[in-house]
């Protein structure tokens, strides 16, 4: 038990130990403490020359413990000291200054949607210049979905994928919605389609789970085109029945 007090006179603060007898035994190790497990100045240099090589962050624990065999580093604090540096390479721009001027920087494709009355985008959606290029060359066959609030801004993330001749797939494009609605789709798919030199090559197959939304926007956008449900959500829709 410790007392912290205050000096009228100096103004300092004073430390009284009032019972130094501990109330439970010492723990044989120190692993998953803060203070024991932080990194040194050394190790964070190595999370940014890996963070910057795209190495996963499981990886870089495994190459600084090999190089600490006692060190009680653990994997929050590599995602912590990543954080920190997406954040210092940031500066002053927010997250969305900040994505807008890397897809510039890497000429992206990209289209926005702002709130009526307002400067704050509410939809995005890009596209890189080899998607595009094979977007043009295979856009027959899509694949569309959205990863349901796993990322850090807690949006849904729509995904557009397409299919070669050789069936290989690629990534059309990518978005943040605020809403998953029929309009929201409509606009993406939309944009999506601006991105096609010839309006006479257009999609013939979208394949999209059950989303009701989505398949009312695929059916305005493209009405021509044969609309299917991935075959997961076909299973699941009979187990239900």
């Amino acid at each position: 038990m410790v007392s912290g007090y205050l000096s009228r006179q100096t103004k300092e603060w004073g430390l009284n130990i009032l019972n130094g007898v501990h109330s439970h035994a010492m723990e044989s190790a120190l692993e998953g403490r803060i203070l024991a497990g932080r990194l040194k100045e050394d190790d964070k240099k190595i999370v940014r020359d890996l963070t910057k090589s795209k190495v996963h962050p499981i990886n870089i624990l495994i190459n600084l413990k090999s190089k600490r065999q006692h060190g009680m580093t653990n994997i929050k604090q590599v995602y912590n000291e990543r954080k920190q540096i997406w954040k210092s390479n940031r500066g002053d721009k927010t997250s969305l200054q900040f994505l807008i001027s890397k897809l510039e920087e890497h000429n992206y494709a990209y289209f926005s949607i702002t709130q009526s009355e307002s400067t704050t985008i509410e939809d995005i959606f890009w596209a890189h210049p080899t998607s595009i290029k094979l977007f043009n060359n295979f856009p027959t066959v899509l694949v569309m979905n959205s990863t349901y609030k796993t990322n850090m801004y807690k949006m849904p993330m729509f995904e557009i994928v397409g299919v070669t001749s050789t069936d290989l797939t690629y990534s059309v494009g990518f978005g943040f919605v605020t809403h998953e609605k029929e309009e929201n789709f409509v606009w993406f798919l939309q944009m999506m389609r601006k991105l096609l030199k010839s309006k006479m090559n257009m999609p013939m197959v979208v394949v999209t789970d059950r989303d009701m939304s989505l398949m009312k926007a695929v059916a305005n956008v493209f009405p021509k085109n044969y609309a299917m449900n991935c075959y997961f959500h076909v299973q699941i829709f009979f187990k239900q029945r």
